[in-house]
């Protein structure tokens, strides 16, 4: 099992980009099973306050409950998740927040790895980032 991250979302759902149609073709993927991923429930949020920021909000619960149809059993951020994003945040001082949770998440539930199209994933030592493109 891998954890989605936010920006594959955006990408699938969003404008034309480059990597819109890498990133759809990797949601229906996952959509049969073909692929085992899942998300957290930081994405949902970073979901909702990315189109509410862009004063989109009707899309963005839209698309919170198309995630949901999809993944109806996102992994939860627990006291847990947040103590070792901490540590991540400690050891890591360019890791944002939220990639600290979605990697301590994904540590903590000892996922294969995050998809995910941001490379800062990649300074976290024992976590495997994955990209559309390896799909």
């Amino acid at each position: 099992m891998k954890l989605i991250d936010t920006n594959i979302i955006l990408y699938s759902l969003g404008r034309e980009h480059p990597l819109k149609e890498p990133c759809r073709g990797l949601i229906a993927k996952i959509v049969p099973g073909e692929i085992a991923a899942n998300i957290d429930v930081e994405v949902l949020q970073e979901v909702l306050y990315v189109y509410t920021y862009r004063n989109e909000k009707v899309k963005g619960i839209a698309a919170c409950r198309y995630l949901l149809d999809i993944f109806p059993n996102p992994f939860p951020v627990t006291k847990n998740d947040i103590s070792t994003a901490i540590t991540f945040m400690d050891k890591y001082p360019s890791l944002v927040s939220r990639d600290a949770i979605h990697a301590a998440v994904v540590a903590n539930n000892k996922l294969k790895g995050i998809i995910s199209e941001d490379s800062d994933f990649d300074i976290i030592k024992g976590i495997k980032r994955f990209r559309c493109k390896d799909f």
